[in-house]
């Protein structure tokens, strides 16, 4: 729009001063004010004070008293932790596959179905678990593996017996029990975020592709996974974040056992503040699983742009 002759038109936006946008725009920042008072008192001062006390010698009460690295040099020559950050980087790797893997392939079946209600029936009930809490499925998996549970008990009945064992007592099979608790591995926000994905391609992709050729599993891998890497990208993303903070099924069935046998490092983390009252060693390994989440979220989205 031209100024009226006589007049000075009014400099754009992103020309204006910081003042001057504060002046111009201070209700909405008053009305975020509250959120972001509470945001910065339970989210970022508590990583403050994490990285913080890192350097310290501290029990959580009385005064730190600063050591420098010396809560890091112990976190990477302490056996436990490395037995720990073995037992993470399997578990990150395979909680990465059944994060994509198994509601990838769901929704593809899904979203190939004939008819809508159908679809929408499915989906329904692949959501529906996730009403459930969380603790209500950990105690109910912890009786299947059970030495009496269900497990054992199918095994038995299909004429298995030599299997039977207490599967959250033995070192070779207390992880793997615990990775891959929760068959059939569906969560319900990647499931729907992966079938949202396959709805936003064009009719006009799938009928040109048919018209190629490319049909079934060919489909899927020349049209469908190339489309659909930004879904991808993100579930593996929040996969990585959420393995690496996890420890509540480890702390519910086995307490880190047998052993050290499924401990991770944010177990080896609560336990060494809660129990052994080590805030300072606690919270370096806080600062050192913060450095990992980074670094691996950093990783995979340089390997999610390099593949475009």
């Amino acid at each position: 729009m031209t100024a009226l002759p006589g007049t000075r038109s009014a400099p754009p936006a992103s020309r204006r001063g910081p003042l001057a946008r504060l002046r111009e725009g201070w209700p909405a920042y008053l009305f975020l004010l509250p959120t972001l008072l509470v945001v910065g008192y339970f989210s970022y001062y508590p990583a403050y004070v994490a990285v913080t006390r890192a350097f310290t010698d501290w029990d959580g009460l009385n005064t730190p008293n600063f050591t420098g690295l010396e809560n890091f040099q112990r976190a990477l020559t302490d056996p436990v932790m490395g037995q720990a950050a073995l037992n993470l980087a399997i578990w990150v790797a395979a909680g990465l596959l059944l994060a994509v893997v198994p509601p990838l392939l769901i929704a593809e079946l899904i979203f190939h179905l004939r008819g809508r209600r159908r679809q929408y029936a499915y989906r329904t009930l692949f959501v529906l678990p996730i009403v459930i809490p969380s603790l209500v499925l950990l105690l109910v998996w912890g009786s299947f593996y059970r030495s009496d549970g269900l497990l054992n008990t199918l095994l038995g009945a299909v004429g298995l017996e030599g299997l039977r064992h207490d599967w959250l007592s033995d070192l070779d099979t207390a992880l793997p029990s615990l990775i891959f608790l929760g068959f059939p591995y569906i969560d319900a926000f990647n499931f729907l975020l992966i079938y949202a994905g396959l709805q936003n391609i064009p009719d006009e992709v799938f009928d040109a592709a048919r018209l190629d050729g490319a049909t079934g599993w060919r489909r899927v891998l020349r049209i469908d996974l190339p489309l659909l890497r930004p879904q991808l990208a993100l579930i593996a993303v929040l996969a990585i974040i959420g393995n690496v903070q996890y420890f509540i099924s480890p702390l519910v069935l086995t307490s880190g056992g047998p052993g050290f046998a499924t401990t991770v490092p944010a177990l080896l983390m609560y336990y060494t503040a809660t129990r052994d009252g080590e805030y300072g060693y606690a919270m370096a390994i806080a600062v050192l699983l913060m450095i990992v989440v980074v670094v691996l979220t950093a990783f995979s989205r340089l390997l999610s742009r390099g593949n475009r």
